[in-house]
């Protein structure tokens, strides 16, 4: 059973080198490799190592763009700031179309709703003026199902009846928005369709941009996390590295600027299913409640700056605290306590350093760092999941428009062999390149988004995939020690018992 990725020696020369294997990277890999360019993907831990399996997993309408709490008045003084809004509320709009349309990519439809109140942030005709300008701004298709409803049906809706404040209700806003079930998958996807046209990849091979050679092809030095190194070189570099994208090379300023995002987990009652709820919290920012399956309900973000190595980012005590608040106030009718936390995550957004926004801008951009010494040296911020797909073939163009049309003509895509596996999950180690428990358990098979993964399973995942991979039965419990240490420190709940707050909380019992 192959399960390392294709050798790689020194002085390969490539046409592109992409640089990180998230959404980004991985569709920028994916329509190079179909056009026929000669691409190779480096990554310096998995697939969806970072943002890209740690976001909202909304595929977003786009109506966050349009908030302003004086819409009319911040369009005529602020234009070029509006059309900027604009355009990324149309964008969002293509992307939803897409993504939802697309069988390929597992989204679902839910019930997004948002509460209006005497003293809340937006007034009902302005939620309603957004959405109908969204239905101009982008398809007709899929609709938006746009709803009003007044008091008296949103104090009966099965959410609005836990709502706060609800003699001060005066109705609540519902629209059909959509949710990824599994951004890591897309990552995970991406990549295997590029390698299947052509494509190498280096998974656990962190990335240097070094210099230029007489030929003026970059020299990309590649440091396994093994201990190998190799040097290769390439026409092109995409700098996809998402929040480590600054330590890619020395480039004279700052790319990014990082902000953590955090949620926790909740089991809520029926009538919740499918139904989501959107309003900002107290502080200001988006705050939402979405669906994650069957009973579980997560809730957040939070929205800090981040500093420092994003590797292993959990949410800490103050991050459960800020999101239980803020879930206590906007539905106290539910009781919510410490006690109803089932599981946490948190993830930092690769937004764009800009000293005009201390939080870092959204908008996504491409960077060209010719103005750095770094001619056909490419590298992307603030690129969110939802719009990868456009990402993707901007990206082939930039390419194109840079070293012309590849010397060689697309090629099939290459067969794919059949493991001949039974096990779903034996057959992400031998095709999907997964080399250690979490990469099956969290990147491919998302086990964990249904609930902590208990050590007995944990177990016996490593057992069935010990043959294929060569693991000795000390690796095994190795393996599975592992595992559980990271599930603990990047999933669980911040313990508030006898043991203190930094405490990971049990590890025994139905969903540990």
């Amino acid at each position: 059973m192959q399960t390392e990725c294709a050798p790689l020696s020194s002085d390969q020369k490539y046409d592109v080198v992409v640089i990180g294997g998230g959404v980004n990277g991985t569709v920028a890999l994916k329509e190079l490799a179909r056009a026929g360019y000669r691409v190779l993907l480096a990554e310096a831990e998995d697939f969806a190592a970072g943002a890209s399996s740690r976001s909202s997993r909304m595929l977003h309408c786009g109506l966050r763009y349009l908030e302003s709490a004086h819409p009319v008045r911040d369009a005529i003084t602020h234009p070029f700031r509006f059309a900027r809004a604009l355009g990324m509320a149309r964008d969002a709009m293509e992307a939803r179309a897409e993504l939802a349309g697309d069988a390929g990519v597992a989204t679902r439809a839910i019930e997004l709703n948002f509460p209006v109140w005497r003293d809340g942030p937006f007034p009902r005709w302005q939620l309603d003026a957004g959405l109908r300008l969204l239905e101009k701004l982008g398809p007709a298709e899929p609709g938006l199902d746009r709803r009003n409803l007044s008091a008296a049906e949103a104090r009966n809706h099965p959410i609005g009846r836990h709502l706060r404040d609800l003699d001060g209700l005066r109705g609540m806003v519902s629209f059909r928005e959509y949710l990824f079930a599994a951004p890591e998958r897309i990552c995970v996807d991406n990549a295997l369709d590029a390698e299947a046209h052509g494509a190498d990849l280096r998974l656990r091979s962190r990335a240097e941009l070094r210099d230029r050679d007489a030929d003026g092809l970059w020299r990309v030095a590649l440091e396994a996390e093994d201990g190998g190194t190799a040097t290769v070189r390439a026409r092109v570099v995409l700098n996809m590295a998402g929040t480590w994208a600054d330590e890619v090379g020395t480039f004279g300023k700052r790319l990014i600027r990082g902000t953590k995002g955090a949620h926790i987990v909740i089991r809520l009652p029926e009538g919740y299913a499918d139904r989501g709820i959107a309003t900002l919290h107290r502080g200001g920012h988006p705050f939402y409640g979405l669906p994650l399956g069957k009973d579980r309900f997560y809730f957040g973000p939070t929205e800090t700056l981040f500093e420092g190595d994003a590797r292993g980012v959990h949410a800490d005590r103050a991050d459960v605290d800020f999101l239980l608040a803020e879930a206590r106030h906007l539905l106290p009718g539910l009781d919510l306590g410490h006690r109803d936390i089932e599981q946490c995550w948190a993830g930092v957004r690769p937004l764009t350093e800009d000293p005009a926004q201390p939080m870092g801008a959204r908008e996504r951009r491409i960077h060209d760092l010719a103005d750095s010494g770094f001619g056909n040296v490419l590298a992307m911020t603030a690129g969110p999941v939802m719009s990868h797909r456009s990402a993707g073939r901007r990206l082939l163009e930039e390419v194109r428009g840079r070293i012309g049309a590849p010397r060689a003509a697309a090629g099939a895509e290459r067969p794919i062999a059949v493991s001949g596996q039974s096990d779903p999950e034996t057959d992400m180690a031998s095709r999907e390149h997964a080399q250690d428990l979490f990469g099956v358990l969290v990147q491919r098979s998302g086990r964990v988004w249904s609930g902590l993964v208990s050590r007995e399973d944990a177990m016996h995942t490593a057992q069935m995939l010990a043959p294929g991979l060569g693991w000795t039965e000390d690796r095994v419990a190795q393996e599975v020690e592992t595992f559980m240490t990271r599930q603990a420190r990047e999933f669980h709940v911040p313990w508030h018992g006898e043991n203190g707050p930094d405490h990971p909380g049990p590890t025994t019992g139905k969903n540990q």
